[in-house]
């Protein structure tokens, strides 16, 4: 009866020591995931992080209702050339916000169609809910 206590014991440390191991490494890969995670989502994937630039040019809608200002930004690191953003701002409530980032751009080509839509290097916006980032293409 004593062996068979001392075995069931045993069993039970072991099972205790194999969760405990389990919970420190899911733990670990947490505390490291999840700031790795965010750091990579706001330098690749957000649009609320982009570089400020040069303001090139400000267009207002026809219904003076939104103004998109065109930015110029140099490429980092040992890359050339230019990439362009594009932000818009609502007029009564102020409110900024970044709706185009293209890529290998010098020069855009900015021109309202309508109050709510705008193209940006043939790439046609609308001004309440899309966006455009050259990288999830």
């Amino acid at each position: 009866m004593q062996r068979f206590i001392d075995e069931e014991w045993k069993k039970e440390l072991k099972e205790k020591a194999r969760r405990n191991t389990l919970f420190t490494l899911l733990a670990f890969i947490l505390a490291l995931g999840i700031p790795i995670g965010y750091v990579v989502y706001t330098q690749f994937y957000s649009m609320n992080h982009l570089p400020k630039g040069v303001q090139l040019m400000s267009l207002t809608s026809p219904n003076q209702t939104y103004t998109i200002s065109i930015y110029r930004t140099p490429k980092r690191g040992n890359a050339k050339g230019f990439s362009i953003r594009g932000e818009l701002t609502t007029a009564s409530s102020g409110e900024r916000r970044n709706i185009y980032w293209g890529d290998k751009a010098d020069h855009p080509k900015v021109e309202w169609k309508d109050e709510n839509h705008v193209s940006i290097n043939d790439k046609v916006l609308d001004v309440r809910s899309d966006t455009y980032d050259w990288r999830r293409e």
